[in-house]
């Protein structure tokens, strides 16, 4: 381990794409200590599973490779003289696609860090961070995928002056202006860093405050030619500047470099049927794009930033058809398109479960031959910026034996089920990715209205926090759904939940995404099929009727409120063929028809029911409640599911999976009868009963079905409304209709109070910092106070 003081200029990044300017201006009353650089090879390290290889153009000539397999770890063992804000950087490279790998300080995980593509040695910020003096460790370790780590690098100390700075755009230092550009500054010290941008020789345009995120993501306002710049200062310094430098880049317009026709189209796709068809892509401006099908030709015109879009006509179901594109010289030929209706499958895990994973996967595997259904998987990807195009690797293919493997089990069910119940063909966009929040999902526009996740989107969308996968605001969003927009769709197939593990702001989340999601697709009565969450965790039993710890059962409430209060949603109930002890269960059979059963009969118009029995009112009847259902006009069953076996009547005929309280809220499993389409539920324990729950636990153990087999959501009649309050009191959990005296917290010096925002509907008077808002039935509000300078 080195461990030096250095007065002179850092290494740019190797990554660096331009030459930088470096200018310092360090008055002599701020001159000081130098940054203090401290350099790990790896081979220094504690190796675990990685292991070390030579390289001449490493930095001692060898380096650690590895992180591919699920117990590889790199240990650095940092020995730190001097309290104080280091920069921590490291010196790697990879191949065959970005590699997202853990990193941890201090045992702590810091982020799922992802490594771009590099045969070169690169470095890779992670960021500034505080230390104490005295010994520290450096993890890094597996998530996805081989790296090969040369060192790391800690700069920065106690404080004092910047002396110089280094800058560079990520990538080429050129590119569309649709594109965002990722900067990355380093400073020889502990610092703050601001950037500004300008076209070239024109005014400098401040982007951001002082920070002491060394990231920014920038994205070209048009196409020109740019002046980047970061200005950096000492931690304690209060001068304008004490280093800068300046990157050029130039922004292409937004047609260079992308395909005639946008990826979304190509052979074997399908085309939603009997709506305004539509085809798009990129030209010159205001070239003329011409587009064949079926010999009817149609023609448009590119926009200023070469954007095309060609409205083809209505089509009823069937093919193939051919499509031909072409502008000046270029032509692009669709084969085999179908119009059928398009479904787009989207959540985490278990929509991403693969059907070679689902039970008798052998023999649905050997059956999977039905060309009419069709399915493209959308590549993962993350980004700060919404993309245009998703990659072109990504294809349209045709659901076969060995094409089937890369398909979702859960969306090839349902598929399968409805094109043989339809005879219509179905096409599948598959885009999910295991582990992942719902916020994820969500675009940057829906989350600023939501002051709970205002902050978190708008560092992903900035680049001052490093985006991860798995719960990164709005970056699924950018990366998965934007570029599918506005493909026409047929509906939505939504699972997901399980990574919102009891989070009562679900209630909030699930209905902002639909609504989110419309406006993308440009559909506001688009059809959502939300598949409640399976059963896995704590187990339902007599001595614990009902779960009193927040978990899965929240989820499945926010799931069902939000279906009950959309007449374009329908929910898909599964607890009943979940497993306790695996959070991805292999029944996905059950899963995709039970969501093929509901879009036949609530957006197929068959006539059939197609909803468990689904909690409707409740009134107290001497020591019992009764509970009345929706979807239960052909009356009520205590079912048992086997396997994949039909739901059969339980041959006792007793129901399980009910708990009533009193007043003091404690729960006793109870008695419950079915009596028409209503339960009557009672407990020689509970004299006077006034609340109900059933399958109120992770695992729920329940038996409720109506007479056409489907099984009965979780529900409980005792919900209370949850308030968040940010920057503010008054937060907390509520009865119905009470009102709530809210205050906003004191603003910061040089600011005032505006207004509240938020849902801020039931609030008395806005501009108010104190004030009262009435909780009426929202399961979940969030609200908080906006400020603005003096």
């Amino acid at each position: 381990m080195k461990q030096t003081r250095t007065e002179e200029k850092i290494p740019a990044l190797s990554e660096q794409a331009a030459p930088t300017e470096t200018t310092a201006a360090v008055s002599e009353a701020e001159q000081g200590a130098a940054g203090i650089t401290i350099t790990l090879e790896a081979e220094d390290g504690e190796l675990s599973g990685v292991t070390k290889a030579a390289d001449a153009n490493a930095s001692g000539g060898s380096f650690v490779e590895g992180f591919d397999s699920g117990e590889d770890n790199l240990r650095f063992t940092i020995k730190v003289d001097m309290r104080g804000t280091y920069m921590i950087s490291i010196r790697y490279k990879t191949f065959g696609g970005d590699k997202p790998n853990f990193l941890a300080l201090n045992g702590e995980r810091l982020a799922e860090y992802n490594f771009k593509d590099t045969a070169e040695w690169k470095d890779a910020v992670i960021g500034q961070y505080d230390l104490n003096a005295g010994t520290h460790t450096f993890d890094i370790s597996t998530s996805w995928g081989w790296i090969g780590v040369d060192y790391i690098q800690l700069t920065g100390g106690p404080g004092g002056p910047v002396n110089h700075v280094s800058l560079v755009s990520e990538g080429q230092p050129s590119g569309p202006s649709d594109a965002a550009v990722s900067l990355v500054a380093r400073a020889d010290n502990s610092a703050e860093y601001r950037y500004f941008a300008r076209e070239k020789n024109g005014e400098w345009i401040a982007l951001n405050d002082y920070s002491r995120h060394p990231f920014f993501t920038w994205l070209p306002p048009a196409a020109a030619e740019y002046e980047l710049k970061v200005m950096t200062r000492g931690l304690d310094s209060k001068s304008e500047k004490q280093a800068e430098a300046i990157v050029s880049y130039m922004a292409l317009p937004s047609y260079m470099n992308k395909p005639l026709v946008n990826p979304m189209f190509g052979d074997h796709m399908v085309i939603q049927r009997e709506t305004e068809a539509a085809i798009w892509g990129w030209a010159e401006p205001s070239a003329t794009v011409t587009v064949e099908i079926d010999h009817k030709i149609i023609t448009g015109i590119a926009d200023a930033d070469g954007k095309w879009k060609v409205n083809m006509g209505i089509f009823s179901a069937g093919g193939p058809h051919a499509i031909t594109v072409s502008s000046g010289s270029q032509t692009t030929n669709i084969n085999d398109v179908l119009f059928g209706d398009v479904w787009l499958s989207s959540g985490q895990s278990n929509m991403e479960f693969r059907l070679p994973d689902a039970m008798n996967a052998e023999e649905e595997i050997k059956q999977a031959n039905i060309p009419a259904v069709r399915f493209m998987k959308v590549p993962q990807a993350t980004s700060p910026y919404p993309l245009s195009m998703m990659s072109a690797d990504a294809k349209w293919q045709i659901t076969t034996s060995e094409s089937v493997a890369d398909q979702s089990a859960v969306a090839y069910f349902f598929a399968k089920k409805l094109n043989k119940e339809t005879n219509v063909p179905i096409g599948i966009l598959f885009s999910a990715v295991g582990g992942t929040k719902a916020e994820s999902w969500m675009s940057y526009n829906s989350l600023q209205k939501n002051p709970e996740f205002m902050t978190a989107a708008n560092a992903v969308q900035t680049g001052a926090t490093t985006i991860e996968t798995a719960k990164s605001p709005i970056a699924l969003f950018n990366g998965m759904i934007a570029p599918l927009a506005p493909y026409q769709l047929k509906g939505v197939l939504w699972y997901q939940g399980e990574s919102n593990w009891g989070e009562h702001r679900y209630n909030k989340l699930l209905p902002d995404l639909m609504e989110d999601w419309r406006s993308a697709f440009l559909d506001q009565e688009l059809p959502f099929i939300i598949i409640q969450i399976s059963a896995f965790g704590t187990v339902q039993s007599e001595g614990n009727p009902a779960q009193a710890g927040e978990g899965l059962p929240e989820v499945r409430e926010a799931q069902l409120r939000t279906v009950q209060n959309d007449k374009h949603a329908c929910l898909v109930v599964t607890t009943d063929v979940g497993n306790s002890t695996d959070i991805h269960p292999t029944n996905k059979q059950d899963v995709g028809a039970r969501a093929a059963i509901c879009a036949l009969g609530k957006y197929y118009d068959k006539d059939i029911e197609y909803s468990g029995p689904i909690y409707k009112s409740m009134a107290q009847e001497g020591n019992s409640i009764r509970i009345q259902f929706d979807h239960a006009n052909h009356g009520l069953i205590a079912g048992m599911k086997d396997g994949l076996q039909p739901v059969k009547k339980e041959k006792s005929g007793k129901l399980i999976g009910f708990a009533i309280a009193d007043s003091d809220k404690r729960y006793y499993a109870a008695d419950a009868v079915i009596d028409g389409s209503s339960v009557l539920i009672s407990s020689e324990k509970v004299s006077e009963p006034i609340a109900v729950r059933y399958g109120w636990s992770d695992s729920p153990t329940t038996n409720l079905y109506n007479k056409e087999g489907l099984p009965a959501s979780p529900f409980r009649t005792d919900s209370k409304l949850h308030l968040y309050v940010a920057s503010g009191k008054g937060g907390g959990v509520y009865d119905k209709d009470t009102e709530v005296v809210i205050i906003a917290d004191p603003p910061a010096q040089g600011m005032k109070f505006d207004s509240w925002i938020g849902d801020t509907d039931q609030i008395i008077d806005v501009h108010q910092s104190e004030t009262t808002i009435k909780l009426a039935d929202a399961l979940y509000t969030t609200i908080a106070p906006k400020y603005v300078g003096n």
